[in-house]
């Protein structure tokens, strides 16, 4: 594993705060009322505050030393880890915490992250979809984008976009899934919503160094906002099995009366021939006994992986070529000659979607670009209605925006239904560009809304 160069990991705590680390992430300094009087873990919350990360761990490891079966403790102390870097104590300590009944969707998103930094996308998955939609939408699809189901990924953000939800959030997690499907295209029109173009280049090159396969744990450590740590694991002494769940106390005996004895007349032997005594009969052994004895059968571990394994790389699926068997009598053999390249289907060119007609009024608007400007998104306007013909006479819908301090003017076509900005932005993007069907009520609480006067 190679380390991550300083500015580049200064730049991605920029990142980690719009994406998913926004929102999640947040809650990891929570404390619950349940832990508020706990000393350790109040000061692992305030050391996790000022971003003191190791003497977060220590504190972290104290509540979980003298709460070590409290699940709220454990699941402190893998938030602690991942914030820290450290994936693979981060998994186990949140695996623990849901092993006592953590099932909160917080928990279950972190273990996710967790195991799909440590090389496991398959359980990671399998933490994401315990938990249906009780994750958000935003941190639910770039999860899944992580764990390699790339396009699950984005077809849930995008739901999520065209139900009303069309936050800065939820468009760069978008433009991210987007870059891990190989979409750049897509991914950097996405982007380019919210993302300064003096700073495009820098976000994609950020994306694209951390593209591989193997480095599924630098990604995910970029995604907290924090650095890949050398992990050797959560000590021992801290391991859930050390603290076995105590035995249920058995109810209480009712005492028993013991009966009086009667008296017994002494027995005349004498009169009494001696029997011959068997030997004493050995007890025939139940069943229950001779199958705890027995040699257990084989198990096969390949099914259930080791909490503590090696990293492993994350591997997309390959059909593999099934081996012919060997024919009994030669085949004939193809002449390659026999195909020809006249033979080849000529590729018919699709037909651009039909452009729908703006109305005077309409509930929805075809989101077309953002601006670092009025003016500039004037002259924008221009050049989409000299690409469509649809929008020559009307009036556009300029909406000023303010993102991380910085105000942005965005470029939407008005007077649609739904299924117009739908068509609208169809039409958009079968020409290469990146569109946005948005409902008007939620434009207008996103910010204030301006209309320009039409060239």
């Amino acid at each position: 594993m190679q380390p991550m160069s300083k500015n580049l990991f200064a730049n991605r705590k920029g990142l980690a705060a719009m994406m998913l680390a926004g929102s999640m992430m947040a809650g990891v300094v929570a404390v619950q009322p349940a832990m508020a009087g706990d000393g350790s873990v109040a000061k692992a919350a305030e050391a996790l505050q000022e971003n003191e990360l190791g003497k977060a761990v220590r504190y972290a490891e104290d509540a979980v030393e003298s709460e070590p079966r409290d699940a709220a403790r454990r699941a402190l102390l893998g938030r602690t880890y991942l914030r820290a870097g450290r994936i693979y104590s981060a998994r186990s300590a949140l695996a623990e915490a849901v092993s006592l009944g953590d099932n909160s969707p917080r928990t279950a998103l972190m273990l996710a992250l967790a195991e799909i930094g440590a090389g496991n996308p398959r359980a990671g998955v399998s933490a994401l979809a315990m938990q249906g939609n009780a994750i958000p939408a935003a941190d639910r699809g770039l999860a899944f984008a992580l764990a390699g189901e790339t396009a699950r990924g984005v077809e849930i953000i995008s739901a999520d976009i065209r139900i009303g939800n069309n936050t800065p959030k939820n468009r760069q997690n978008l433009a991210y899934a987007f870059a891990l499907d190989g979409r750049w295209r897509e991914a950097r029109l996405m982007a380019a919503q919210d993302v300064p173009a003096n700073m495009l280049d820098q976000r994609i090159t950020e994306w694209a160094t951390t593209s591989r396969p193997d480095q599924v744990g630098q990604r995910v450590a970029a995604l907290v906002g924090t650095e890949l740590a050398d992990d050797q694991g959560m000590p021992r002494a801290l391991a859930l099995s050390n603290f076995p769940a105590p035995a249920p106390a058995a109810k209480p005996a009712a005492p028993v009366q013991m009966a009086k004895a009667e008296p017994v007349a002494p027995a005349q032997t004498a009169s009494v021939k001696p029997a011959v005594v068997a030997a004493p009969e050995k007890p025939a052994a139940k069943p229950v006994v001779v199958a705890a004895l027995a040699e257990p059968a084989p198990v096969k571990t390949a099914a259930v992986p080791a909490s503590n394994a090696a990293p492993q790389t994350m591997q997309m699926a390959v059909i593999q070529p099934t081996p012919a068997k060997k024919a009994e009598a030669k085949a004939t053999p193809v002449k390659a000659a026999a195909v020809t390249t006249s033979a080849k289907p000529v590729p018919v060119k699709k037909a651009a979607p039909a452009l729908p007609t703006p109305g005077a009024a309409g509930t929805h608007i075809a989101q077309l670009g953002s601006y670092g400007s009025e003016s500039q998104a004037q002259a924008g306007w221009k050049v989409f209605q000299s690409r469509y013909a649809n929008l020559k006479g009307q009036s556009p819908v300029i909406t000023k925006a303010n993102v991380d301090g910085k105000d942005y003017w965005r470029v939407a076509a008005g007077g649609f239904d739904a299924k117009g900005a739908n068509a609208m932005c169809a039409a958009v993007k079968a020409g290469g560009h990146g569109c946005l069907p948005i409902a008007k009520s939620t434009a207008k609480a996103d910010a204030k809304v301006r209309v320009a006067k039409a060239d």
